[in-house]
């Protein structure tokens, strides 16, 4: 492909994660006026959209039914220009295995998931300039199958993997349809910004059965956070990414109060009794940190919390 040129997506979009972020993102492109499509698991959540639409609930409590076209079976689902992936991080190597068949002749596939190590994953099954990596910071959580509510505005920041790629088309295609979004030159420093905040927020979430405006008012929550914040900060320093300290943790805190009223992912997983993504961000830190030759207490102890935690849900242990 010549970079010198900004290369034509068609105008449908494959939202592959129909999940809570995966369901709002999708329902504000299908009432832009874009042509989207959705994959998510077989379950109650995607036999309700099947059967009625999405029902999202802003979160000033206005609620709306939005039909979405959703596919189980990847196979089934036709090719797309942009392939937005938001799955879990540890789904990812099945996600791979279908992206081939998914992506439509020039299009591209975009990861906004949480955590480290997803790019590498799906960079051995997508073309090297058709790869697009970034951050999502939008809130949203899944109450009950079928319902997806908003958990607060944020904003989208993603970049090519291979530098010097053009992606203005992307850009233009979330501008269109009123995402607040910036299309970066590289797309580490929007991977490790979200990391970090994930890092401190997520973990403390999932332990205290808290949402982001609980967390945020809580002194004894903030300060854990701070520390988990600090301990991720050096580790992207090590990596080379570079931020300061003290900026991250104002913005960590800025982030909380945008989306006060969202339930962190990893909250949700615990309480649905799901696999969480704390390998992809806590454990990713700490292994990143140790190898580095960092001390890393807070993240050790917090990851290892929510591990237990973590098996004791999938194993029923939640009544």
């Amino acid at each position: 492909m010549s970079t010198g040129n900004i290369p034509e997506v068609n105008d449908t979009i494959t939202i592959y994660g129909c999940g809570a972020l995966g369901g709002r993102v999708a329902v504000k492109f299908h009432e832009a006026g874009v042509r989207v499509q959705c994959i998510s698991r077989p379950g109650p959540h995607l036999e309700r959209i099947r059967e009625s639409g999405l029902l999202f609930r802003e979160g000033s409590g206005e609620a709306r039914r939005v039909p979405l076209r959703v596919f189980d079976d990847p196979s089934e689902c036709p090719p797309a220009g942009l392939v937005i992936i938001l799955v879990k991080s540890w789904q990812n190597p099945d996600v791979a295995e279908n992206l081939e068949r998914l992506l439509a002749p020039g299009g591209f596939v975009l990861t906004l998931q949480n955590g480290l190590g997803n790019v590498e994953i799906l960079q051995d099954h997508v073309p090297e300039d058709r790869l697009l990596a970034g951050a999502i910071s939008y809130g949203a959580y899944r109450p009950e199958p079928g319902v997806v509510v908003s958990g607060g505005d944020g904003f989208i920041n993603f970049a090519p993997v291979l530098r010097g790629v053009k992606a203005d088309a992307v850009m233009n295609i979330f501008q269109e349809a009123g995402f607040n979004v910036e299309l970066d030159d590289e797309p580490w420093r929007a991977i490790w910004g979200k990391v970090i905040v994930n890092a401190g927020v997520n973990p403390v979430a999932a332990l205290t059965s808290s949402s982001n405006a609980r967390i945020l008012g809580s002194p004894f929550a903030r300060g854990v956070m701070e520390k988990l914040c600090r301990e991720a900060v050096a580790v992207a320093d090590a990596a080379g990414v570079h931020f300061d300290p003290g900026e991250q943790w104002e913005r960590l805190l800025k982030i909380l109060e945008l989306t006060a009223g969202n339930r962190p992912s990893m909250l949700q997983d615990i309480e649905s009794g799901s696999r969480t993504e704390i390998e992809a961000i806590s454990g990713e830190i700490l292994r990143r940190g140790i190898k580095a030759g960092l001390q890393m207490p807070c993240t050790e102890i917090v990851y290892n919390l929510v591990k237990a935690l973590e098996v004791r849900v999938m194993r029923g242990g939640v009544s």
